[in-house]
């Protein structure tokens, strides 16, 4: 029989936390044992993660938010490195080991950003907000409107609206009898990330890209807008990086590596990740005289945004031009890095991260994520102060310029690589916790254990986190999304085939990489009483410790090959013959199943230690088995042969993307090589689940 290390946590006490996150939903007596848990490590476990809870207090993430929301925190400024030192010495006074982890890495630096409208009058349009009173403070340390990693340049000419700027909007113009070329395209944010919109200008021909915020989309369009309301006011600009990530993230010079002393790095034109059109934000109050003057075509219905006159797609009657001076660097980046190594299989790592940086105060974005997960520091510092230790190490992250293009997790992930493909059991991130509303986004093998938990977190408006997330969600059983790219998960999932998940709580609200991400909307419109970022902490907290202490890892693969085949009906749909990948991809499943079927066995009833490491191992390798070195049709950094950011999806994750990619390119052939390829590593999935059971 097995032996169980019994890990006895007593008299863990907290008088901060409020009662609603002391309770625990249901009885833990009651409760059914835990998957991946013996009965009574399940029991310990459920009165270990009621300790963790109470340890979590709303009042603590105000303190933290307002000390790190206090000033812009934007990468490579002194904002960000003083709350990089901040967090460290916080970390470091609850007794946890953490360091400082620095790369330099090739970024862009605004000097001088300016836009002009120069037909039919000269008009400078604002590129940067007015101050609000609790701004004042820190109003010139707030970066201006402008997208990072554009190019430099100053382009003067005809202006034409392209709506949301993605291909199918470019085909309507076609339609419409309007070339885009030589000109400056007006587009709307939304639908996609704004990288893929100035990549499609780029293909266009246009010579420089404009892009605003309609207030149909978040400002009065959708209610009273700032400081009345959360919605974007008609001053406020959305900024953000134009970097083409969905190439890959990170350092544009060094892909594939990480961006320390002694690495190559590209040439910064042999870089395939950097735009070429210049591209800059605005408001919709500098759009809105820009588009009352267009001539040309009338826009078509759904292109109609929330200005009060009809939308023209132009050219003629307005012109515009831009100017901007941009520089290039090298510029530090600096990961905050905790790690509580585990007391009996130490090489295995959860690693649960948040960035830090953000575009301007970053309140939501993400002061409240990093918030989150010093809170899971410190309810694991509570923890070890009673003698705890987990099974496994658990690694706490800040990231460092995420808004830039996932630069500090990617150089993270890059740099210790061979290590984490050797044990790290999954990632949770966490990018957006201040608010009411819980979502999840994860590969199909945590769907469960995210269920699990989020019932016996308390939520004061729905009874527990789960009912919250079924309020929120279309069907009974809320089903989380899958992760395509635009956070800190991407270089751990899409590249290196580590499960991963992104769970968090949003309010509506027009505030997104703008001024008005500042304590006051947190405070009195997103997540009043710091409510959400608590529960975040718990939720997330507690996933990373059912990881760490389980004693079969629980992450599900059955239900994972069932959603493939589901991906390769669709794929037969579009007249590939997939009959051979579904037959694997079936015997996947049954491998699968026999694995946790044996798993449940040795919970249930005990086994020798060597079992349950055997069923542990196999459970491990198979999301990595889902990866190939080969990548994707001309983006090779991306591995992950089930789940990527498509090319023009943006954020937004496509399935079998290399399948899916080729086919929306109309290259067949290079479908059915990929199609093999997905064929392969199915068939390697099953051979891992096959492992565990021999």
């Amino acid at each position: 029989m097995r032996t169980i290390r019994r890990i006895h946590v007593l008299g863990l006490a907290t008088t901060t936390a409020l009662a609603l996150f002391a309770a625990t939903p249901g009885a833990v007596a009651e409760q059914e044992p835990l998957p991946g848990f013996t009965p009574d490590r399940s029991t310990e476990q459920r009165e270990l993660e009621k300790l963790f809870r109470e340890s979590i207090d709303p009042a603590q993430a105000k303190q933290l938010s307002t000390t790190l929301a206090s000033k812009p925190q934007l990468v490579g400024t002194e904002g960000a490195r003083e709350s990089a030192d901040y967090s460290v010495d916080k970390l470091r006074e609850w007794g946890l080991d953490a360091k400082l982890d620095s790369y330099s890495v090739y970024a862009s630096t605004p000097r001088d950003i300016s836009v002009r409208m120069t037909a039919p009058q000269q008009r400078e349009l604002s590129v940067k907000e007015a101050p609000y009173p609790s701004h004042e403070e820190h109003y010139d340390d707030l970066v201006v409107g402008y997208n990072a990693y554009s190019p430099a340049g100053d382009v003067a000419g005809e202006v034409v609206y392209a709506n949301y700027g993605l291909p199918d909007d470019y085909a309507k113009l076609e339609e419409l009898g309007v070339d885009v070329t030589d000109k400056i395209v007006l587009v709307r944010y939304g639908e996609s990330f704004r990288g893929v919109k100035s990549k499609v200008a780029e293909e266009h021909g246009a010579k420089g890209v404009l892009i605003y915020s309609d207030p149909a989309d978040d400002g009065f369009g959708q209610g009273p807008v700032y400081p009345e309301g959360p919605w974007r006011p008609a001053d406020s600009i959305q900024r953000g990086s134009v970097q083409y990530i969905f190439n890959y993230p990170g350092d544009p010079l060094t892909p594939g590596e990480p961006s320390v002393p002694g690495t190559d790095r590209l040439d910064p034109e042999e870089a395939g990740n950097l735009p070429q059109v210049p591209t800059t934000p605005i408001s919709y109050g500098a759009a809105e005289p820009l588009l009352r003057a267009l001539d040309g075509p009338e826009a078509p219905k759904e292109w109609q945004g929330g200005l009060d006159f009809p939308y023209q797609v132009g050219p003629g009657g307005t012109e515009a031009e831009l100017n901007l001076d941009i520089d290039y660097e090298q510029t530090p980046v600096n990961n905050v890095v905790a790690e509580i190594p585990g007391s009996t299989k130490p090489e295995e790592k959860i690693v649960i991260g948040a960035h830090y940086d953000g575009w301007t105060f970053g309140a939501a974005d993400n002061t409240s994520g990093w918030v989150s997960t010093m809170q899971i520091g410190y309810g694991l510092a509570k923890l070890l102060e009673q003698g705890w230790q987990p099974e496994r190490t658990i690694v706490l992250a800040g990231w460092d310029g995420e808004e830039y293009g996932l630069l500090g997790s990617t150089e993270y992930a890059e740099q210790y690589a061979d290590d984490l493909l050797d044990g790290a059991v999954a990632y949770l991130n966490m990018d957006g916790t201040g608010g009411k509303n819980f979502s999840a986004d994860a590969v199909p093998a945590l769907d469960d254990t995210l269920r699990s938990v989020t019932k016996d977190v308390a939520d004061p408006n729905h009874g527990t986190v789960y009912d919250n997330w079924v309020a929120n969600s279309d069907g009974a059983q809320p089903e989380p999304g899958r992760l395509g790219s635009g956070s800190d998960y991407t270089a751990f999932l899409d590249h290196l085939g580590i499960a991963s998940a992104a769970a968090g709580f949003s309010t509506p609200g027009g505030e997104y990489h703008s001024t008005i991400d500042d304590l006051q909307m947190m405070s009195k419109f997103l997540d009043p009483g710091y409510i959400g970022h608590a529960q975040a902490a718990q939720v997330t907290g507690m996933v990373g410790l059912r990881l760490a202490q389980s004693d079969v890892l629980q992450l599900g693969y059955a239900s994972y090959a069932e959603s493939v085949q589901g991906y390769l009906d669709d794929v037969a749909d579009r007249g590939l013959n997939v009959t051979g990948a579904k037959q694997v991809a079936a015997r996947w499943q049954e491998a699968t199943e026999r694995l946790e079927s044996r798993r449940d066995q040795l919970t249930n009833s005990g086994g020798e230690q060597a079992e349950f490491d055997r069923v542990s191992a196999a459970v491990l390798a198979q999301e990595r088995a889902l990866t190939s070195e080969r990548g994707l049709p001309g983006r090779d950094w991306y591995r992950h042969q089930v789940y990527a950011p498509g090319e023009y999806t943006g954020y937004a994750v496509q399935e079998l993307p290399g399948v899916n990619g080729a086919l929306d390119d109309g290259d067949t052939a290079t479908a059915r090589k990929y199609l093999a390829l997905l064929t392969g590593v199915l068939n390697d999935a099953a051979k891992a689940a096959d492992r565990g059971t021999r």
